[in-house]
């Protein structure tokens, strides 16, 4: 976890986003209730799910409120929150609203990850905080422990592992009910718990059409039942069988039936290997923008040697830890005097007016929203390989030092803005340096260079981008990973292959010399009848190999 992230305010890090009494009401109202029921909430906050099971559960005894009280919250509701405001706030509504709380309860404050329960629950219900940070002492004991299950990766995530320890806490048969994020369904990185949940029990989400006025992300309730074999899935009301979810790839939840036919052939990652760039650091050092064919260097580079310490490793290391291996090397290196190189930057009284092209400088690929090209927009010091950047790069923190996409860089292919609402498909020229804002795919080994402007039609159209936003991954975070899923068009003719290739080639040609596009252009427009599905086409039994495709006359 990174330092910034532990420093946002403290609803961000705890990922609060409290449930409305109404919202949490009508959920508990779904369930039916017996007098032997053990209710968990993990994360109980003010109380929002507690007050209503309360509620529910007093109906069922008889006697004083205070008896009533006193039974409930001690046989049939168990609480935790790890706010201390929050906490006491759940404790004065319950006074507010019965006129009693009673001393001895299971109302607990505390962190929900470090407590052991005495029974396990008939339901577990609540609204587990989403993108919160970890307790970075326990964070990797949390990760050993939740992060990993049917042998996939569960995220490190605080709603994701919240519903995995909440899953464990479950008897078998008992009932999980949860609003989450809706980042559930689709993306990549949840797709280890997808498949925990989908092995395991019965699943059924919906679509929540409002949440609260604290956020507006897109939210949704998961109703999971703990079966210990594989289950029924239902999103949005409609079926999903195991079968189809395979197909997917990432095992989404959001697969129509209609859009299930594009999935039984080969994937676009068949043909091509995606990346993402690299992260600078500090792009104000590094990269210019392009000013009517020039840009303006503010600083002057050098380099030096820096003393290796041990206390300037741990500022830098993942959690401020490093094995003790490392402890000791650099402890060694430290008493003999060793040093690291360093990069110096001065910053000028005045910046250096600089023409492009200019040997120490190339282009570096900054998303943006244009399609088919773009000319590029900035370019980043790239004096003797890049060794002023990759030498800040390694003496930064921990997270800085690796180089995305390295392999890559200056080779041909296409590229994408990451924070986007649809893939914004473009051609990359060769001789680029790679932005992580930007990721790329590059054909694979054999693969004909022309599958670079087939990949780019096929990007354009709408039921390409329909299958990304619905099936691969529905946020604004277009991974390259999203890409490589994407069906490759195995129905599209031989004939109509060499028409998209030809009509992409002109229009980067006419791009490239001052043409923008948008999709109202008619040739973006005829782009989704040439890729179109055919009703007469064959779809494969089963997936059609690298190889096989190569060989197809194309």
């Amino acid at each position: 976890m990174s330092t910034t992230k532990l420093k946002r305010n403290q609803k961000r890090q705890m990922g609060q986003f409290l449930t409305p009494l109404p919202l949490a009401s009508s959920i508990v109202d779904t369930i039916a209730l017996a007098k032997n029921h053990k209710f968990l909430e993990p994360s109980m906050g003010d109380g929002s799910f507690i007050i209503p099971l309360i509620e529910r559960f007093i109906t069922l005894y008889s006697g004083s409120i205070e008896e009533r009280l006193s039974r409930i919250l001690s046989e049939n509701i168990w609480g935790i929150e790890l706010d201390k405001n929050l906490y006491e706030n759940c404790l004065q509504n319950i006074r507010n609203r019965w006129g009693y709380m009673p001393s001895k309860h299971n109302l607990v404050h505390g962190d929900f990850f470090r407590t052991i329960f005495p029974t396990h629950f008939d339901f577990v219900v609540g609204n587990p905080p989403f993108g919160g940070s970890f307790d970075p002492s326990i964070e990797d004991a949390l990760d050993a422990m939740f992060g990993v299950r049917n042998g996939e990766k569960i995220k490190k995530e605080t709603y994701a592992f919240f519903i995995v320890k909440s899953t464990d806490l479950l008897k078998r048969g008992g009932s999980l009910a949860f609003i989450c994020s809706d980042t559930f369904l689709t993306i990549n990185t949840m797709r280890g718990l997808r498949s925990y949940l989908m092995h395991n029990g019965d699943i059924e989400i919906k679509r929540l059409p409002t949440f609260s006025d604290e956020t507006t992300h897109p939210m949704v309730i998961l109703r999971y039942t703990h079966r210990g074999v594989p289950g029924k899935v239902s999103v949005h009301s409609s079926p999903l069988s195991h079968e189809s979810i395979n197909k997917t790839g990432n095992l989404s939840f959001g697969l129509k039936q209609e859009l299930e036919k594009y999935f039984s052939g080969s994937r676009m990652g068949d043909f091509f290997v995606a990346t993402s760039g690299m992260t600078t650091g500090k792009n104000e050092y590094f990269v210019r923008e392009i000013i009517n064919g020039k840009i303006y260097e503010p600083y002057r580079f050098s380099f030096s040697e820096m003393p290796i310490t041990l206390k300037t490793e741990l500022e830098k290391a993942r959690l401020g830890k490093l094995s003790d291996k490392l402890i000791w090397e650099i402890e060694d290196k430290e008493k003999t005097g060793a040093t690291r190189r360093a990069v110096s930057i001065e910053r000028l009284s005045t910046p250096r007016e600089i023409a492009i092209p200019h040997k120490h400088y190339l282009p570096y690929n900054k998303a943006n929203n244009s399609i088919i090209y773009n000319p590029p927009t900035h370019m980043i010091y790239w004096k003797d390989d890049g060794d002023a950047v990759l030498t800040y790069k390694k003496g930064g923190n921990w997270y800085l030092r690796g180089v995305g996409g390295q392999p890559y860089f200056m080779r041909e292919g296409i590229t994408w803005q990451l924070i986007a609402s649809r893939m914004h498909m473009k051609y990359l020229p060769a001789g680029y340096i790679l932005d992580s804002g930007a990721p790329c795919a590059f054909p694979r080994e054999h693969v004909a260079k022309d599958e670079i402007y087939f990949a780019l039609g096929w990007s354009l159209t709408r039921q390409c981008n329909r299958i990304l936003k619905e099936v691969i991954n529905h946020t604004k975070n277009i991974q390259g990973k999203d890409f490589e899923r994407l069906p490759y068009p195995f129905w599209v003719s031989s004939a109509d292959k060499k028409r998209i290739i030809s009509i992409i080639k002109d229009l980067i040609r006419h791009a490239m010399k001052g043409n923008r596009y948008d999709y109202n252009n008619v040739e973006i427009g005829m782009l989704d009848s040439l890729f179109s599905f055919p009703a007469d086409v064959e779809v494969p039994v089963s997936f059609v190999s690298q190889n096989e495709m190569m060989s197809l006359p194309f």
